[in-house]
């Protein structure tokens, strides 16, 4: 199948190549000094009703510019620069040609001109607005359909987004975020026709007076609506149905005027679409940016029990029932609301089919066969209250509320040489949290600008577990008592969070080129984290294992105290800015009420920035930080607890703060000219102190101990990507690997591993007006894992291939994934492909659409993934649904 595939592939861009015959205009646009005149826009408007497209070019540095026109169709030019009268040109070519041109200064103002000239792009600083009219062609149905058309601007099948290769992470609509700024629902569903200029913001800040204080490497897509369509409604209703009973229901309502935005967004079904994904639920919670800010906060969030049902992606059957709305309103006088609540009920069952191969004892292998059924609820609503004059002061009260339950049946059998092992386990955990937070923005004067953050953060979680057991566990620790084949265990664990937060930092403004900001902090925690672990005998009576050393009633404290500065300067085009942060740590430990530790350390925090452009489209950035953090604080529950029923979990009351050092150097370059973008990133992780885990395995049990230790550790990265475009054609080229020399403690001894991870993903995308479109790839990767014990070699090949046709009103679609993955130790291969098609129909001006669309076309049973760590290597069959067909109707209003 794949041979037969490649083969079509290679055929349909084959001819495509062939029917993109064109001929070449080009030359140089300079002032009447014959000076360069860079970023100016080159348009070439075909003069006949024929099938040729708009082209469109912006000059280089050097003012060279480059077209490519059909042959012998006559085509207008157009020549447009901030400050320079227009150009007009008419052409009509049968050969390549060159043609300089010499703008002359205009008299007119600055706003005279950008209603007249109604420049198709405008590059200015950090700010890059396109006109979208100048690039629209008629048959675009939804805002991702235009954004494919723009320079520098690249959509995945998704709606993510990315500007000269950096990832937009917010969007909004007239300046304001759209729905939760997830750009992904914008882009998939604000119409075409609403969209006047599209501004892509780098280094975007959501304080306009803070822009050139506070460093931001945010980028944001700002969507500026037409005048007609400042009050309007748009959105879809999607209804489905197919075999073997499955449905589908997908309303999205979007009304939007200038002073009021409501959206709603419905999706109920029961074909194996998740609506909320764990990055999602990782991106509400403050996504990469939590993870810049406080790592084990991020790790905590990214492990935290309700985050382990978000993380199956495939199942045997998944129903989702999802709603989500919000509100944004001009309350006037500078104030507004922003609200939205966000709704998901989702019921799945998985089943997983693992080899397991442990590297560290003498114990033969294992087989699990494990299905599990979750039900899922959960919830978040967020409400911002907001004044903001524009000029000097920004005040914001953020609530947030989040609950979720759940409920999850797992059946395991581990089959271990002769022995079966059975293991059933019920688990409900429950979650409620409130955080306020009061941001106060105040720029007394230019010289003096104060941002200050108060935060108070309330957490209460619990989680009960049931386990059935055909057979005793752990019978040296555990103190079972034996009344047959039939083991119930009952685990209770707690958490209670509490967390007031109290931040400032000073903009001092010494002169142009010299600022100086002072920070100051306080942050207390209280945790409070009980575990139990008992025994229910066939009376009802209970069985503690507390003599054992088990449960645990943890009461930890934190007060940590920061004070420092930040300071920057400017020297030509290089920005620096050192800063140095003391913190200090008062922390106590107790178990039962009885105080274990009550300790106290101070640290010296230091930080560097440098960043050196080139010019606006080629930067050059070094960032160095020393970090540190408490990491989990249930690590410091000194007594055990069962985490499954081959694992056994206890912490230390003696550990201490995390200590380690980050440094990264990225580079990149844009040139819309040449429509060459990339970038370069070499990264180095140092961890000076660390808290880990010590186990002893027996066997294929294992017993974890929290230690704190200084054991070497360090990761080295480099990756980068180059994208290059040209009229018909996106090609993309990226690499990356990574080094990790670190040690663990193993059965009393010290074990050192070298991990070496490297990869490389190439891809082409063409982007035909009246052809189909193809967008094919590889990705590859190379893994080892050594030690002076184990040697692990692995290799995985996808290509995959996603063909769109837009033919009259018919759209249709085919995505292909290959999979294929190698053992190179043991020589054990794996094999799997997916498949999705869809075909569309639906008339341009017609509110209704019709779809077919098939799902694991190829009917597979499983796909499969192998991993490998310090104790086992793995090879898992994770079961999936069986082909899917559905069809769908779709009313846009």
């Amino acid at each position: 199948m794949p041979k037969l595939f490649l083969s079509f592939l290679i055929l349909i861009l084959f001819i495509n190549v062939t029917s993109a015959q064109s001929i070449q205009l080009d030359g140089f646009i300079t002032d009447s000094l014959d000076n360069p005149l860079a970023n100016t826009n080159v348009i070439a408007t075909p003069l006949q009703e024929t099938n040729a497209q708009i082209k469109f070019s912006i000059s280089s540095s050097k003012g060279e510019y480059r077209l490519k026109l059909e042959e012998k169709q006559p085509y207008l030019i157009e020549i447009t620069h901030l400050g320079f009268k227009k150009i007009t040109d008419t052409v009509q070519l049968s050969e390549d040609m060159s043609r300089d041109f010499v703008m002359q200064e205009s008299t007119e103002s600055l706003e005279e001109i950008l209603i007249q000239q109604e420049m198709a792009v405008i590059v200015k600083e950090d700010t890059i607005t396109y006109r979208t009219d100048q690039f629209k062609t008629g048959e675009e149905r939804k805002l991702r359909d235009v954004l494919k058309k723009l320079p520098g601007l690249e959509v995945d099948r998704d709606g993510n987004v990315t500007v000269n290769g950096k990832e937009v992470t917010k969007l909004m609509v007239d300046g304001k975020a759209f729905f939760t700024g997830d750009e992904k629902l914008g882009v998939n569903n604000i119409p075409a026709d609403a969209v006047d200029e599209v501004e892509a913001l780098d280094n975007y800040s959501e304080v306009a007076f803070l822009k050139g204080l506070e460093d931001s490497d945010k980028m944001a897509l700002n969507i500026k609506l037409k005048k007609g369509k400042k009050k309007f409604v748009f959105g879809d209703i999607e209804a489905g149905g197919g075999v073997e009973d499955r449905f589908l229901l997908h309303p999205k309502l979007f009304y939007y005027s200038p002073k009021t935005a409501v959206n709603a967004i419905g999706d109920f079904n029961n074909t194996g679409q998740k609506s909320f994904t764990l990055q999602d639920y990782l991106d509400f919670e403050g996504g990469m940016a939590l993870a810049l800010e406080d790592q084990g906060a991020y790790s905590r969030l990214y492990s935290d029990d309700f985050s382990q049902f978000l993380r199956e992606d495939d199942f045997v059957f998944n129903k989702n029932d999802f709603g989500a709305a919000s509100l944004s309103q001009e309350l006037g006088g500078n104030f507004s609301l922003d609200a939205y609540s966000i709704f998901n009920k989702s019921k799945m069952r998985t089943q997983t089919l693992q080899d397991i191969t442990y590297q560290t004892t003498e114990a033969p292998d294992e087989t699990r066969d494990q299905s599990n059924e979750n039900d899922l609820l959960f919830s978040i609503s967020k409400i911002k209250l907001r004044y903001d004059n524009n000029d000097d002061t920004d005040l914001r009260a953020n609530t947030n509320f989040k609950y979720n339950t759940a409920e999850a049946q797992s059946l395991l059998t581990s089959e271990v040489g002769n022995s079966n092992r059975f293991v059933n386990t019920n688990t409900q955990p429950e979650n409620f949290e409130f955080l306020q937070t009061l941001n106060l923005n105040k720029q007394f004067s230019y010289k003096h600008t104060l941002k200050l953050e108060a935060k108070i953060k309330s957490e209460d979680q619990t989680t009960d577990r049931l386990w059935n057991f055909n057979q005793p566990l752990f019978t040296n620790i555990i103190p079972l008592v034996d009344e047959g084949e039939d083991f119930r265990l009952n685990q209770l664990n707690q958490k209670q969070v509490s967390n007031l937060s109290l931040n400032a930092k000073h903009y001092w403004v010494l002169a142009d080129f010299h600022h100086i900001y002072p920070v100051a902090g306080v942050d207390y925690f209280n945790y409070n984290f009980s575990t139990l672990d008992e025994q229910i005998l066939n009376d009802g009576s209970i069985n503690s294992f507390e003599s054992a050393g088990f449960n645990n009633q943890l009461d930890f404290e934190l007060l940590n105290a920061s004070l420092g500065f930040q300071y920057k300067t400017q020297i030509g085009e290089l920005v620096l800015r050192p800063g140095l942060v003391v913190k200090n740590f008062n922390w106590n430990v107790s178990q039962f009420n009885q105080e274990l530790v009550n300790d106290q350390t101070a640290i010296l925090l230091p930080e560097l920035f440098i960043e050196y452009e080139f010019k606006t489209s080629e930067k050059l950035r070094f960032k160095y930080n020393r970090y540190t953090n408490f990491g989990d604080y249930s690590n410091f529950a000194n007594r055990l607890s069962l985490l499954s029923f081959n694992q056994i979990q206890r912490g230390n009351e003696n550990l201490q703060n995390q200590v380690y050092h980050s440094a990264s150097l990225l580079y990149s370059q844009f040139n819309m000219f040449k429509g060459l973008f990339y970038n370069a990133r070499l990264s180095y992780t140092h961890r000076e102190s660390s808290i880990r885990n010590q186990t002893q395995i027996e066997g294929i049990d294992q017993i974890s101990t929290s230690i704190f230790t200084d054991l070497p550790e360090n990761t080295y990265s480099i990756n980068g990507t180059i994208n290059k475009r040209i009229p018909d054609f996106t090609f993309t080229l990226g690499g990356n690997t990574s080094l990790s020399e670190y040690s663990r403690i193993i059965n009393d001894e010290v074990l050192d591993y070298e991990s070496l991870n490297f990869g490389y993903n190439a891809k082409v995308r063409t982007r035909f007006e009246d052809w189909p479109n193809l967008e094919a790839g590889v990705r590859q990767s190379f893994s080892r894992l050594d030690s002076d014990a184990i040697n692990n070699k692995f290799t995985t090949l996808s290509p995959f291939a996603n063909l769109e046709y837009d033919f009259g009103d018919f759209i249709f679609e085919f995505n292909y994934d290959y999979n294929y993955f190698e053992n190179q130790t043991t020589g054990d291969i794996n094999r799997f492909e997916l498949a999705d098609t869809s075909l569309f129909y639906g008339k341009e001006d017609s509110a209704w659409g019709f779809e077919v669309n098939a799902t694991n076309l190829f009917d597979i049973n499983f796909k499969r993934q192998n991993s490998v760590s310090e104790f086992i290597v793995s090879d898992r069959r994770i079961f999936l649904q069986p082909r899917i067909v559905m069809f769908k109707v779709i009313y846009k209003l």
